[in-house]
């Protein structure tokens, strides 16, 4: 099974978040987590130093594309 992620930044400056989310093939929402973040994680992830996929989601493995989306696979045990 094929799955997408993508993440945004999100909130008022100070108080931001970066959501990442996992989409199935119909870009529908499966699984998804928040981190709160700071202006030093912000400026990294707008200048492609540091990726959503560095964050990551429990139970997924994140390929990057770029910092913000890219490919997602279940971690099986």
């Amino acid at each position: 099974m094929s799955f997408m992620y993508d993440s945004r930044v999100i909130g008022p400056k100070g108080y931001q978040e970066l959501m990442v989310v996992i989409l199935n093939k119909e870009k529908n929402p499966i699984d998804s987590c928040c981190y709160k973040i700071d202006s030093p994680q912000v400026h990294d992830l707008m200048s492609a130093k540091k990726g959503a996929h560095d964050f990551g989601i429990k139970g997924w493995k994140l390929e990057p594309d770029d910092q913000y989306q890219g490919f997602a696979n279940k971690i099986i045990k």
